[in-house]
């Protein structure tokens, strides 16, 4: 009888330290109440779309930072006076254009950034269906593969 409790014990203990380590910080938290205003534009069910979908814009910036705080800092100064320089997402770029700035104080601007770093997004199947018929009916098979090619491996 003890040992199945101790097991049991293990297991919530196990299953409390992985929600914890899931969990946001304070200040992701405060940033995910003002996420609303990224996804009007950065909402990958959108056709056609206004923006990349976040998840990829997290997974380029995850790329081309250092750590925590150069992914914080290089968001918000991008989100805050986008420039081509510093635009790190090439084909949103060319079919896009470059994003408005966001006139939002640095605080907040810090803590979206922070909140788009910690968030779990979920891949963007619904906007790589999209894309695929839109490239087709573009005539650019070549892109059209590239998004049925994330669709398969990420939705499917």
């Amino acid at each position: 009888m003890l040992h199945s409790s101790i097991r049991c014990g293990l297991a919530l203990t196990l299953l409390l330290a992985s929600v914890h380590s899931q969990a946001l910080s304070p200040e992701a938290l405060e940033g995910k109440a003002f996420y609303p205003a990224c996804h009007v534009c950065h909402n990958p069910q959108m056709d056609p779309p206004l923006g990349p979908p976040m998840w990829g814009v997290q997974r380029r910036y995850r790329n081309a930072t250092l750590d925590e705080e150069d992914f914080i800092e290089r968001m918000a100064g991008f989100v805050r006076a986008p420039s081509l320089e510093q635009a790190i997402h090439d084909e949103a770029l060319r079919q896009l254009g470059l994003m408005p700035p966001m006139p939002l104080p640095d605080e907040m601007l810090r803590k979206i950034a922070r909140y788009i770093l910690e968030e779990t997004f979920a891949p963007p199947c619904a906007h790589w269906e999209i894309a695929v018929k839109r490239a087709l009916a573009q005539g650019d098979p070549a892109h059209a593969e590239k998004d049925r090619n994330m669709l398969n491996r990420f939705c499917r």
